[in-house]
This record gives C-alpha cells, structure tokens and sequence, in this order.
C-alpha cells in the first residue's frame, strides 16, 4: 500500500503530447496534420513506400510518401485496424472483406489483453469526502477560481493518489491485484454521479490469462474496428476477481476505518456467494483502457509475432510500430509508463543510439529488506 507516481506537472495532467510533441512544434522537420484518417499503408514491393489518409476538411485522399520508415503508432486498436486495411495480416481474415494480401500475419490483430476492473464503495457517516468538499454551487465556483487564478487547492486534486499491488493467492511470485483508492462514492468511471459521502475501491485483475482480438467490420477504413476483448474467459481471470473483491470487503471491515465506513453500497450486502460476485463481476466489471498485445514482438519462429526486437513488421521493409500493441503480454500496472517507455527506446533505435549496457537491478519479494 502506498501512494502513486502520477504524471501531473503544476496541478495540471501532463500527458505524452505535452511533454514530447508540443516543444517540438517549431521544428523545420515536423508537420502535425489534424482531423486526418489513415486509410492504409503503401507498399510497395515489400517495402514501406507512403501513407495513404483522408483530410477531414477536403474529404480527399492524401497520399505522404516515406523518404525512410513509415512508423506506426494507432494504439492497440488502430494499430492493426491499419494493418489488416494494408494487408497485413490473416490471409483468412482479409480474404472475407476482399482485402488482397500483401504480408501474411496471422498475429496482426490477435493476443488482446486489456485490465479490467470493478469498483467496491461504501457510504461514509462523516462529510469529509469529495462529494461534500464541492457539495453546491459556491463551493464548485471557489475550487474552480481557486484553481484557475492561483492554480491552488481541490482543482489540483485527482483522488487517486494511493493504492497497493497484492496477490490474490500466497503461491503467486508477484502481485496479480492492483487497487485505487478513491475519495469518493465512483461508478463508471465517475459517469454516474451517487450524491453520498463515501469512498471507493476499484480492483483490477493485472494478469489476466484471457485473450482477445480486433478484426475488421469493413474493407471501408471508416468503419470502426470489430474488438472482441473476452474479459473473462477462464476460471482463473473469475478466480482473481472474485478474490479481490473478498479483500477489499476484509480491508473495509478494519477498525481503523469504524468512523468511516457505514453502509455498502456496492456491490452490497445481498452479493455474498461465490455465484452472486461472479454475476455481479460480469453486470458492472469495466475496462480501464490498457489494451495491448495486438502487433506482438516476438521471435522469428513464432508465428504469432508481428514485430521482431527492433519493432520492425516482419517481411515488410520499411515499417515499424511504436505503442503498446507491440508489447507480448500485460504489464502488471498501469500502461502509460512502459508505453512512453517503448516510445523512447524506438527513438534511440531509430537515432542509431548504442543500448545501455545489462546491469541486474534487485527485486524485492514481500518481507525482503534492502541490504
């Protein structure tokens, strides 16, 4: 149990564009076109030749030719959307939408992992949380001025500061639940607002063995994605869900919080069996928008691998993708991070910069101290 690392920045969220692309703006080798839809990939003769995209404004197509890489990087989901429009992917997969082959993949689009979660709240006797911390107008319009004219108090808050990592059985060798606490009564997402004091568990199963995909609906590049992400599908992903929301009842009956905890609210007092929190998991479990796995890296004799160490297509000169797509299996935390992560190494790849040399970094198991 501690606090979070957050990528916050003076009060304010600061994400990979504001950190990367938006100093970069100016420069002379940089152009960022907006309300843009990739349409597919050119190749040409096994290489990577341009870009074909769609402006929004024009409703034309556009074509941006490569004088070195075509460098993909759509996101889990787009990524191989793109790719199977190109025709890279599963001959079997193209071949229903009419899309001619050009690299055979069947792993383009396959091995989708994605962190779910559900969110456990219980009703708090004293006013002391978010709810009565903005409770009406005067209150909401001093935190918003507040935070806008001197970028100080409650606007600065997230209320997901702290957390743990746990296991959800003791043979584990590493932590298979992730919990947010949350200073507040929180469902979906914060989409529906509960008007009670309160506070919140979100439990994620971080390891989930389950496997989903992303295929086409269309050959049409503006028809979305079909995205079947099979949360869920073995009796060890229900196992570890099930588990966590038991630890989390046995963590909110603690004396430490009798002054703060009355009723629950959910998933309630009526969710006891085994049955009951499995029904109850499958009605309100939700993503939390960490999909990966779709373009995997891997070695040259599996089948399944898209892009090999460098992050390279394989068979197709001149294209590599850069996102969490690429990554075998789920990290077993959040995904900004390792995604930011990926993106600076393929940076240095492509800048021709030497690795850094192996070292070991300790790793300390529960009960371990540092020497």
């Amino acid at each position: 149990w501690g606090p979070y690392q957050l990528t916050i920045r003076d009060g304010q969220r600061w994400s990979a564009a504001r950190a990367y692309l938006h100093p970069a703006m100016s420069r002379p080798n940089l152009t960022c076109l907006t309300g843009a839809r990739t349409t597919r990939i050119i190749v040409e003769n096994g290489r990577a030749t341009g870009v074909e995209y769609v402006d929004d404004k024009t409703k034309t197509k556009q074509v941006v030719n490569a004088d070195k890489e075509v460098l993909l990087s759509a996101g889990a989901v787009q990524s191989p959307h793109i790719l199977q429009l190109s025709g890279i992917g599963d001959p079997e997969e193209l071949a229903k939408f009419g899309i001619p082959v050009v690299k055979a993949l069947k792993g383009v689009g396959a091995n989708l992992q994605d962190h779910l979660d559900v969110t456990m709240s219980w009703e708090c006797p004293q006013p002391i949380t978010a709810f009565s911390l903005r409770k009406g107008i005067v209150k909401t319009l001093m935190i918003g001025m507040n935070y806008a004219f001197f970028g100080k108090g409650m606007g600065r808050q997230q209320f997901l500061e702290s957390g743990a990592f746990l296991k959800s059985r003791p043979d584990l060798d590493r932590p298979d639940l992730q919990v947010h606490c949350v200073l507040a009564v929180m469902q979906d997402h914060g989409k529906v607002s509960v008007a009670k004091d309160g506070f919140t568990f979100h439990v994620c199963q971080l390891r989930p063995e389950s496997r989903g995909r992303v295929g086409l609906n269309s050959a049409d590049p503006f028809a979305d994605p079909a995205i079947f992400a099979n949360y869920l599908a073995t009796d060890e992903d229900r196992r570890a869900m099930r588990e966590g929301v038991r630890m989390m009842r046995h963590v909110a009956s603690q004396a430490a919080l009798d002054a703060y905890r009355s009723e629950e609210l959910f998933p309630g007092k009526d969710v006891e069996t085994d049955e009951q929190i499995d029904a109850w998991i499958r009605k309100h479990a939700e993503t939390i928008y960490h999909p990966v796995g779709t373009c995997k890296m891997g070695a040259a004799s599996d089948e399944m691998a898209v892009v090999d160490g460098e992050l390279k297509v394989r068979g197709i000169e001149g294209l590599r993708v850069i996102d969490a797509s690429v990554m075998p299996t789920l990290v077993g935390g959040n995904t900004n991070a390792p995604t930011i992560m990926i993106a600076e190494k393929a940076a240095d790849m492509l800048r021709g910069r030497a690795a850094l040399p192996a070292e070991d970094v300790a790793v300390f198991e529960d009960g371990q101290k540092a020497a």
